[in-house]
Parts: structure tokens; C-alpha cells; sequence
């Protein structure tokens, strides 16, 4: 999101090409290719918590280092950078996934994209304050600065007791179970936690022994239409409301100054309207909750994909339309609602389908992989559409639907299914009871693929 206000902005004040502005997106996420797989490791190997404290800090850090950039070059290493750390805060999905049951899981996981949706809303409002009066490097400063913000509730945050006990750490892992069970009013089951067998965690080479090979290339699919359409729908927004003829309800075109303004001069800032309309697109963020919620347990995440790829596929096409800004605006809104979905389906299916043994190198993997697709998003958002708006939105759609086919093949379902594990609990009482206070954990809750 900070990246769709900023290009306009850097265009106009280092007088940028097409290419230059593209390339400001594509370092990001080149970090992000890079680290990605490191945090997930890092996260498998010394613990969640840790490891988001430290990617917290760096983005606070190298966000701070980025207000003070002095050349082009120097804001594209420190904006790769800010990647590489803003990559690995995808280890919070799996520290929540592992504390939830199979029952409420999807979810509550949903609801976590409630968060995205607010910072994406107050992010978008609180440039359209900031900029214009301040300048840029100001807003930069802001985002830094909540990243650090955040450390102060790191107290609050528990380490995930699946991973203390993957790692054999029995006795922390119990103790935590019991200020859990402490916090809620409650006591934990009689029996006790047994590992069956220490494995090594976060082994990149289990996502494609033969039993998840298939599974992780489809997931590399998903992961690059994720990304490559998320990013796409966000930049390519700023690039139409600045380029985009606005009409009348019967199609007549009534203004065509933005479009005038952008060839003669190279660039434009955005207006306030220009703001209210991508404020209106980032409201889709809090509609994809709705999607998500009604659908992910009750046609499955398989079907969720392929509904919300579709529909997707459906308003980025609309987007061509010469229509009122009004018009305009819901198509935005509709189509960032979608892919929103999408990408929030996406992080809870990949946490759900890896076992806890490399479930956050597995997470960390994909979202690494799906970072090609962002840094090829830009050069189609902000130069293939300079020169065709039809043509770049055509890729979009494209590729949407191809993923969606993808999607009707995948080989498991996990909707109400428990997260593969390495341990179980064995209870000396009904396994109903140790339900009420574990119901992720069961004695048949094994790391198995099924």
C-alpha cells in the first residue's frame, strides 16, 4: 500500500521514468525473495517469538534509514531492505495457527485480516494528511515508527507450545500450557504431553519429498497469483485514477484532464479525489473478511479460491469500462475485496497443510517464491499499462483464471482438519474433557500427510 502513494510522489520530485518507478516496487520485494526463507528457518529453528521481535525491529529501523534516503539509489537498497524484514512478520499467522483448534481455526485466522484491512485504511487516509502538508519522508517516518510501537506488546505474546515441544523443551512447554489453562479459569486435563520422536526442524527438502511435492508446486502457483494479482490490483489503481478517462452513466466521456496532465508533464500527484477513491478500494480489505468467513468453512478452502479467483478475474476486466468515478471506485473496491480473500485463504491453507516440524519454512518458502510474482507485478501495473490498459489488465485476469483451475486440483482439503503434528496428547481421562482446554491436540493429532 505505502508503495502505490509513493510512486506518484517520487515520479514528480526525482523526475523517474516508467521503469525507475517500477524498479522502487521490485527492490521490495526482492528482499523479500531473499529473506524469506531465512525468517522461516530462523522461525523453525530458535522459535516464533524471537524471530518476530527481530523483523519488527529492522522494519521500524531500515523504515527510519529510508525518510533520510538522499539519491534514487540509496531509497531503492534501503526499501529492499524494509523487504527482507517485512517478509518474515508472516511467522505471527503461524504462531496464531498454532493455538487454535481445528473448529474456529479458519475463522479466527480470517479474522486476523481485520488488522490488514485498518492498517491498510489508516495508512492510505494518513498519506493523504501527511504528504501534501509534510511531505513523504514524513509519512515514512510514521510507518516506522508504529513498527516499534508494536514491540511493546511483545510481553503479552507467548511462544507457540508446538514448537517448544518439537523441540524437546518439555517442561517449558508444560509450564506454558498451565499459565494458558491459568489466564482462562480453567486447569489442564490429567495426563501429560509425550513426543513420540524428536525430528530436525525446518528441513527445506521435506516441502518436496514425495509425499508434498505436488502439494508445494500447486502452492507455489497460488502463492505467485497472490501476490502478482494483489499487487497488481493495488498499483494498477493509482495508475488508473491518474490515467483513467472518467464518463457519464451512458458512457460519454466527460473528462480526460488526468490522462492529458500525466502525458504532458511526466507526472501528477494525486488529488484529494484521487484519495478518496483508493481509500474507497482499501475498504474491499474489510469485505474480504466477510468472503472468507462465510465460505472457508463451508465450501472448503479448495472452493474459496477458486470462487474468489473468479470474481476477482471478473472486476479487474470491469476496470476497462469508461465509466463515472463513482462506478469506477466499486470496481476497485470489489476487485482489491477479492484478491484480498484470496491472500488471506492462502496463509491459512499454508499453515494448515505443512506439519509443525517445517510449517514455518514452509510458509516462509512460498511467500518467498510468491515475491517473483510481486516483482513482476510493477512492470506490468506501472509500465505495460502506460502504454496498455486493456493489455495489462488482460495479464491480470489471465492469470487468475489459470490459478483458479489450478486450485480445483489440490490434492487435500483442510477445512475442520487438525494441523499435522509431531506430538499428540495422551490423556488418562475422555478425550472430550481435554477438548475443552486442547481441542487442536488429540491422540491421533500425528505428523502424518493425509
Amino acid at each position: 500500500m505505502l508503495l502505490s502513494v509513493l510512486s506518484p510522489v517520487l515520479r514528480c520530485e526525482w523526475g523517474l521514468t516508467e521503469w525507475d518507478v517500477a524498479a522502487v516496487s521490485t527492490v521490495v520485494f526482492a528482499g523479500m525473495l531473499v529473506f524469506g526463507p531465512i525468517w522461516g528457518k530462523m522461525s523453525d529453528r530458535f522459535g516464533r517469538w524471537p524471530t518476530l521481535w527481530i523483523v519488527m525491529f529492522l522494519m521500524g529501523w531500515f523504515g527510519i534509514l529510508t525518510s533520510f534516503s538522499p539519491t534514487y539509489n540509496w531509497l531503492l537498497f534501503l526499501r529492499m531492505l524494509v523487504g527482507g524484514a517485512a517478509v518474515g512478520t508472516g511467522q505471527s499467522f503461524i504462531l496464531f495457527a498454532e493455538m487454535l483448534p481445528p473448529k474456529h481455526r479458519g475463522k479466527m485466522l480470517v479474522l486476523t485480516q481485520l488488522f490488514w484491512a485498518s492498517g491498510s485504511f489508516i495508512l492510505i487516509a494518513a498519506a493523504a494528511i501527511i504528504i501534501p502538508n509534510f511531505g513523504w519522508r514524513w509519512l515514512m517516518i510514521f510507518t516506522a515508527v508504529l513498527s516499534w510501537v508494536s514491540l511493546c506488546f511483545f510481553k503479552m505474546v507467548p511462544e507457540s507450545p508446538r514448537f517448544l515441544l518439537g523441540k524437546g523443551r518439555h517442561e517449558k512447554a508444560l509450564a506454558l500450557l498451565q499459565s494458558i489453562a491459568k489466564v482462562n479459569k480453567t486447569t489442564l486435563p490429567d495426563g501429560h504431553l509425550i513426543m513420540p520422536a524428536l525430528q530436525e526442524q525446518g528441513k527445506i527438502a521435506d516441502m518436496f519429498s514425495p509425499h508434498y511435492l505436488r502439494l508445494t508446486l500447486q502452492l507455489f502457483v497460488i502463492w505467485f497469483c497472490m501476490t502478482f494479482g494483489y499487487y497488481g490490483v493495488v498499483l494498477s489503481s493509482t495508475e488508473i485514477v491518474q490515467q483513467a478517462p472518467i464518463c457519464d452513466i451512458s458512457g460519454n466521456v466527460v473528462s480526460e484532464h488526468t490522462s492529458l496532465a500525466v502525458k504532458e508533464c511526466g507526472c501528477r500527484q494525486l488529488t484529494s479525489d484521487d484519495y478518496v477513491t483508493l481509500i474507497v478500494g482499501t475498504l474491499g480489505e474489510f469485505g474480504s473478511l466477510i468472503i472468507n468467513v462465510v465460505l472457508m468453512d463451508v465450501i472448503g478452502r479448495k472452493w474459496t479460491f477458486i470462487v474468489n479467483l473468479v470474481a476477482c478475474a471478473t472486476f479487474v476486466l470491469l476496470l476497462n469500462v469508461c465509466t463515472t468515478r463513482f462506478i469506477l471506485s466499486i470496481f476497485i473496491l470489489c476487485a482489491r475485496m477479492f484478491m484480498s480473500a484470496i491472500g488471506n485463504a492462502i496463509y491459512i491453507y499454508t499453515s494448515e497443510v505443512y506439519p509443525t516440524t517445517f510449517r514455518a519454512v514452509g510458509l516462509g518458502v512460498c511467500s518467498s517464491f510468491a515475491r517473483i510474482g510481486s516483482m513482476i507485478s510493477p512492470f506490468v501495473a506501472q509500465v505495460l499499462m502506460a502504454h496498455s490498459v486493456p493489455g495489462a489488465l488482460g495479464v491480470y485476469a489471465a492469470v487468475m483464471i489459470l490459478t483458479a483451475i489450478n486450485c480445483l486440483f489440490l490434492p487435500i482439503e483442510t477445512k475442520g482438519r487438525n494441523l499435522p503434528v509431531t506430538i499428540f496428547l495422551q490423556i488418562s481421562k475422555p478425550a472430550s474433557l481435554a477438548l475443552k482446554f486442547l481441542p487442536h491436540l488429540s491422540p491421533q493429532d500425528i505428523a502424518i500427510f493425509h
